[in-house]
């Protein structure tokens, strides 16, 4: 009974290590697909989603992304990329021009037309959401 006990946890823990393999796989190839709004953001509580509504975000599969106003022709520019920590993927996000949004944020959630990400401050432990759905 005991190596029946001993043979399941060692494929429950292999299973898990596929899949926070195969979630940043899966967001790396998601991401890159089309064009991304803002549907949440919410810094410290305070829901500043209206803030970033109006971009759309476009990104590359060189690991630059684009954020253009709905209203204007000027593109701002970026960078993001994905790493596996030991018990979660993140998201990594860099712009100058919108430094909110530039962390390492953490993935809670993604599909083909979601991305949920969360923040955990380091200074107060609050706690910062973002989401990004397929336009």
């Amino acid at each position: 009974m005991k190596n029946v006990a001993i043979v399941l946890a060692l494929a429950v823990a292999g299973l898990t290590g596929c899949e926070k393999s195969s979630t940043k796989k899966s967001v790396d190839n998601s991401v890159i697909e089309g064009n991304w709004k803002i549907t949440l953001y919410e810094d410290d509580g305070e829901n500043e989603t209206s803030d970033y509504s109006d971009l759309t975000f476009t990104f590359k599969d060189d690991g630059t992304v684009t954020a253009q106003p709905s209203l204007l022709t000027v593109i701002y520019s970026g960078t993001w990329s994905t790493n596996k920590d030991s018990d979660h993927v993140d998201f990594n996000l860099f712009f100058s021009q919108y430094e909110d949004l530039s962390d390492d944020w953490e993935v809670v959630n993604s599909s083909d037309t979601k991305l949920e990400l969360k923040d955990v401050s380091g200074g107060d432990g609050s706690i910062d959401y973002l989401t990004f759905e397929k336009k």
